[in-house]
């Protein structure tokens, strides 16, 4: 069931959003302006453990995002684990082998199934792989009057 869209039992919120206003109280995004705990909203929001510096933990440098890009690259192309602790790679080929056992039983159905493949379209591609050319030597090459020679 909806709820009545009269005006005379809107909060002040919907009020505020018919007059044209923003009811946008401050709180949101990593400058936000809301100090004070004077609206109702925002005084929900003292009770967050987390609210004052949730932003600001959430940035991360150039050098961890290049790590991680080449740890998703590195398990894109291979079934082995590569843990850095070599003491935890022969309990992951055991759990490997058991998942990929139950996904042959039917356990796990193959569209639902994780593994190197799935993870290619997150992986590190040249950048001429969207594109529609198919041929690595016909990239960037426009056709002139003789069109482009292919061989």
């Amino acid at each position: 069931m909806l709820p009545p869209l009269s005006k005379s039992s809107s909060s002040p919120q919907d009020q505020t959003w018919r007059e044209g206003k923003s009811p946008y109280s401050g709180t949101l995004g990593p400058n936000r302006t809301a100090s004070g705990f004077t609206d109702a909203f925002v005084a929900k929001l003292k009770d967050n453990p987390g609210y004052e510096n949730f932003y600001g933990g959430s940035n991360f440098d150039q050098e961890t995002a290049q790590k991680s890009q080449q740890k998703i690259d590195q398990s894109a192309t291979t079934q082995e684990p590569a843990f850095s602790n070599p003491d935890d790679n022969p309990f992951a080929k055991d759990f490997l082998s058991k998942y990929s056992e139950g996904v042959a039983r039917g356990l796990i159905s193959e569209e639902d199934r994780v593994g190197a493949d799935k993870l290619s379209i997150l992986a590190s591609q040249p950048a001429s792989a969207g594109s529609s050319e198919k041929n690595p030597g016909t990239v960037n090459q426009f056709p002139g009057q003789g069109g482009i020679q292919i061989g």
